[in-house]
């Protein structure tokens, strides 16, 4: 493919530079999630996207991790293994490479869909929101 589509946060460097790329694109965009799930905000986050831009082309120098926020040496392996050259991007020898990577030690892929949410939610009806957070019209400012 050669179309650049999605948001600039998440979009992999060879997707920026149109010279073609394949689904391992969507292993670094994992990645970067992954890191935001853990971190708290996306590495490559700046004011505008000609920045997020550069900092995702530029992804050996600007890829961090904040020493204050608590990160286990196993997460950090598998983020930069996901966010790196697509041609050493875990994931380009098949998901078994990913699956096993140290970080998922333990799962057990074969009965992964059997378990039960971590978090029971009691869906009522189609249309049930009972499960979200209420916010009062006052809270919403208006432009």
């Amino acid at each position: 493919a050669y179309s650049t589509v999605g948001t600039p946060d998440y979009i992999a460097p060879e997707v920026f530079m149109q010279t073609g790329y394949n689904k391992l694109c969507d292993w670094w965009s994992l990645g970067v999630i992954m890191y935001e799930m853990l971190i708290g905000y996306p590495p490559f986050c700046s004011e505008t996207p000609q920045e997020t831009y550069r900092k995702v082309m530029n992804w050996k120098e600007t890829l961090v991790f904040p020493p204050e926020v608590p990160i286990s040496e196993k997460a950090k392996d598998l983020i930069l293994r996901f966010c790196t050259d697509s041609e050493n991007r875990i994931g380009s020898n098949g998901v078994e490479e990913i699956k096993s990577h140290p970080f998922f030690e333990g799962v057990d892929w074969g009965h992964i869909r059997e378990r039960p949410a971590a978090i029971p939610i009691e869906i009522k009806s189609i249309d049930d929101t009972s499960n979200f957070d209420e916010f009062p019209e006052s809270d919403i400012l208006q432009p």
